[in-house]
């Protein structure tokens, strides 16, 4: 069965007890964290709000951090990240192998493990697939980084797929200026069925979206799983 939940990303002015709750309420399991993003979930600290959130019944699936790998940071870049959860980050465009390489192992000996976001000025998945089949990273499937980094076709996805290990998603819909958030919809998760179809050892999905609906795409979200793995929803 796999894990369905929030991200903060969703409810950023919510305390961890709301975020917690409203997951709860909605019938998920879990949440991921973005760090340092003056989300209110870790208002009283992330240790705190971690365990407010743990201590509901939840899992935390992974956090987030802002760093981009193959930009000249030391890693690990904040000592407020826990080791306990995977870790998403960033990676620029065009990476540089052998610096990801260094940094990945530096984060591994401090005991991270990180998870690389198909993300607006990342590598595509082309890029991305042959990043991680040469280092050790996992994969954030964000389904508007992925449409912002160029798309992809079945047989991209089918190779990206091993590597995927959680997936974000949103509605969203062309605008002027990119793209804007609009509540989520089945056709939304078409991608979603087709990464698991190719055997992405997927933990978690969890809905990051600015639409203001977060309880009504997390339903939408369980209804389309439950439909898709061929389970009875609860």
């Amino acid at each position: 069965m796999i894990s369905i939940g929030l991200s903060s990303g969703s409810m950023t002015t919510a305390s961890a007890t709301q975020l917690a709750q409203t997951v709860s309420a909605a019938g998920g399991m879990g949440v991921d964290l973005r760090i340092g993003k003056t989300h209110q979930w870790e208002a009283a600290g992330v240790a705190a709000g971690i365990e407010t959130i743990v201590n509901a019944g939840l899992d935390v699936f992974f956090t987030g951090t802002g760093w981009r790998l193959g930009t000249p940071i030391d890693l690990p870049a904040d000592e407020n990240v826990p080791t306990d959860f995977p870790v998403k980050v960033f990676c620029v465009e065009g990476p540089d192998m052998g610096l990801i390489a260094e940094q990945v192992a530096a984060a591994s000996a401090a005991g991270l493990h990180l998870w690389v976001e198909t993300h607006r000025g990342g590598p595509n998945v082309a890029a991305l697939t042959a990043l991680c089949a040469q280092i050790d990273l996992g994969v954030v499937l964000d389904l508007q980084g992925l449409l912002e980094t160029g798309g992809a076709d079945a047989s991209m996805m089918a190779d990206l797929a091993p590597h995927v290990r959680a997936i974000q998603v949103k509605g969203v819909a062309r605008a002027d200026t990119g793209y804007r958030h609009r509540p989520l919809r089945r056709a939304d998760l078409d991608i979603v069925s087709a990464v698991l179809a190719a055997g992405a050892p997927v933990c978690a999905v969890t809905v990051e979206s600015r639409a203001g609906t977060p309880v009504q795409d997390l339903k939408v979200l369980k209804r389309t799983l439950a439909m898709t793995t061929g389970e009875e929803e609860a």
